[in-house]
C-alpha cells in the first residue's frame, strides 16, 4: 500500500453505467479537493450536510462531507453523488487527481478502516464476503462476522490466556513476595480454550460450504436424466440433452440456489464400459469429481433400477430414481421426474440437510490454521502444568497461543498477512 497519509479517491459503486454513481474521497486533503471540485469554499461545506450543486465538470450532484471519526474510514472523507455515466465517473476522477488525490488501491477504503481501529481483519474479511454473497444463507453469515461475532469470541478466549499467562508471569518475577504458583487452576481455563478453538474448527466445512457452495456431483450411467435435472434445477438449457447415450462426454458446472444456500451443480459424464477414448475421458473425470464433491447424487431411471453395492464413493451418496412418472422408485432411493418436476423439491430438501447449523460463526481457512496452532500449543502448555514442571516453560506456548489468535483479529498480524488479505478487495472497497 502507498503511504496512509495520500488522500485517495476511487467510485464506491459499480463502473458504470448506471443511474447513479458515488466517488469517495479519504484523507487529509479531502475537505479541500472536495470543495475545489464543487465551486466552493472550504468553509461553505457543512460537516454531515447534504450539499447539492454542479461539478467543475459540468455535471451536478450531491455531496457530503464527514469529519474524522465520523466516516467510513475513520478519516476526514467527501462522498460524491453524480450520474453514472462511465464519462462522468472519469471526468471527476481525473478532476480529483489533478487537484492531489490518487487513485485507491484494491480493498484500500477498508484497510483504512482497519488500521484506525474500527473493525478488526475478521470484521474486514466479512466486508468482502458481504460484497461477494449471492444467496441469503452468504449475506446472514457476512452479516454475523461483519458485526464482530467471531471478534468477540477470539478476544475473549485471548483474555482468558492472558490472564494464565499474567498469573504464571507474577508468580514467576515476584515469587519471595507471592509465592510460587498453584498450576491446578490455570489448567481450567487453558481445557476451556481448546474446546472452544475445537468447537470453532468445526464450523470451517459448514463455512467453507456456505461461502463457495455445496458441491454435489450428479453421476450415474447414461440417459438416466443427469442433464434434465441440471437443466431443471438451474431453470435454463444448460446441459445438451438427447436420446444418445454418451452424449455428455466433459463435466457441466452451474451455481444454484437452494432455498438461499448456494450449491454448484455438476453434470457428469454417464458412467459405463466403453470402447470410445473420448468418453472414456469423461468418465474417469466424472469418477474424480465424485471423489472431490462434498456429496453425489447418484441417479438412475426407475425403470432400470441399479444395484447401489456395486457402486462405491467416498461421500455421502443420494440415491435417485427418475423418470417415476414411468416406474415406480426403488426402496432407499427418492423418486423423481425431470419430465414432471415431482419429486424435485424433496431432493433440494434432502441437500439443505448439510447446512444444518446456526449462521453466526463459521471460520475460514485463515482462522483454522491459526486455531490448530493455538491448541498445539497450550496442549503443550498443559502438559507442563500437569507435569510440574517449572511454569515459566508453560509461559512459551501461552504466548504462541495468545499470538495465533491475534493473527486472527489483527492485533498481532504482520504486513505481509494484512496485504494477502486486502488485496483480493475490489477498488473502491
Amino acid at each position: 500500500m502507498s503511504s496512509p497519509f495520500d488522500t485517495i479517491v476511487a467510485p464506491i459503486t459499480g463502473p458504470g453505467p448506471a443511474p447513479v454513481a458515488i466517488l469517495r474521497l479519504t484523507g487529509p486533503d479531502s475537505k479541500r479537493i472536495g470543495a475545489s471540485l464543487a465551486g466552493r469554499q472550504e468553509e461553505q461545506l457543512e460537516p454531515r450536510k447534504t450539499h447539492f450543486q454542479s461539478f467543475c465538470t459540468g455535471d451536478e450532484g450531491y455531496l457530503i462531507l464527514f469529519e474524522e471519526g465520523t466516516s467510513y474510514t475513520g478519516e476526514e472523507s467527501v462522498e460524491m453523488s453524480i450520474h453514472g455515466s462511465r464519462a462522468s465517473i472519469q471526468s471527476l476522477m481525473d478532476a480529483a487527481m489533478d487537484l492531489g488525490a490518487r487513485l485507491a488501491e484494491p480493498g484500500e477504503f477498508t484497510q483504512r478502516r482497519f488500521m484506525n481501529g474500527h473493525i478488526d481483519l475478521t470484521e474486514a474479511e466479512a466486508v468482502r464476503d458481504t460484497i461477494d454473497a449471492e444467496t441469503d444463507s452468504q449475506l446472514r453469515l457476512a452479516n454475523a462476522m461483519r458485526e464482530g461475532a467471531l471478534h468477540r469470541k477470539i478476544s475473549m478466549l485471548s483474555d482468558q490466556l492472558i490472564g494464565v499467562l499474567a498469573a504464571i508471569e507474577a508468580s514467576v518475577d515476584f515469587s519471595e513476595e507471592i509465592g510460587e504458583v498453584d498450576p491446578f487452576p490455570l489448567l481450567a481455563p487453558m481445557k476451556h480454550v481448546r474446546e472452544e478453538c475445537r468447537k470453532l474448527l468445526d464450523t470451517a466445512r459448514v463455512g467453507k460450504i456456505i461461502r463457495e457452495g455445496l458441491r454435489i456431483a450428479i453421476v450415474g450411467p447414461p440417459n438416466a436424466g443427469k442433464s434434465s435435472l441440471l437443466n431443471h434445477l438451474v431453470n435454463q438449457d444448460r446441459s445438451i440433452v438427447t436420446e444418445i447415450p454418451g452424449t455428455t462426454r466433459d463435466y457441466v458446472e452451474e451455481r444454484a440456489d437452494f432455498d438461499g444456500y448456494p450449491v454448484v451443480l455438476i453434470d457428469t459424464a454417464g458412467l459405463r464400459e466403453t470402447t470410445d477414448p473420448v468418453e472414456s475421458i469423461g468418465v474417469q473425470r466424472s469418477r474424480t469429481i465424485a471423489a472431490n464433491a462434498d456429496i453425489v447424487w447418484f441417479l438412475t431411471d426407475a425403470q432400470e433400477p441399479v444395484d447401489q453395492a456395486m457402486w462405491q464413493f467416498d461421500r455421502p451418496v443420494v440415491w435417485i430414481a427418475n423418470k417415476t412418472d414411468l416406474a415406480s422408485a426403488p426402496f432407499g432411493f427418492i423418486g423423481i421426474s425431470c419430465a414432471t418436476g415431482e419429486g424435485i423439491p424433496d431432493l433440494v430438501k434432502s441437500a439443505l440437510e448439510f447446512f444444518d447449523m446456526p449462521l453466526g460463526i463459521a471460520i475460514q481457512a485463515r482462522h483454522e490454521a491459526e486455531l490448530i496452532e493455538t491448541d498445539r500449543e497450550l496442549a503443550l502448555a498443559q502438559e507442563v502444568l500437569e507435569h510440574g514442571r517449572p511454569p515459566d516453560l508453560a509461559a512459551v506456548g501461552l504466548r504462541s497461543a495468545i499470538q495465533a489468535l491475534g493473527r486472527i483479529t489483527g492485533q498481532t498480524a504482520d504486513a505481509d498477512i494484512i496485504t494477502r488479505i486486502f488485496r483480493d478487495f475490489c477498488i473502491g472497497k
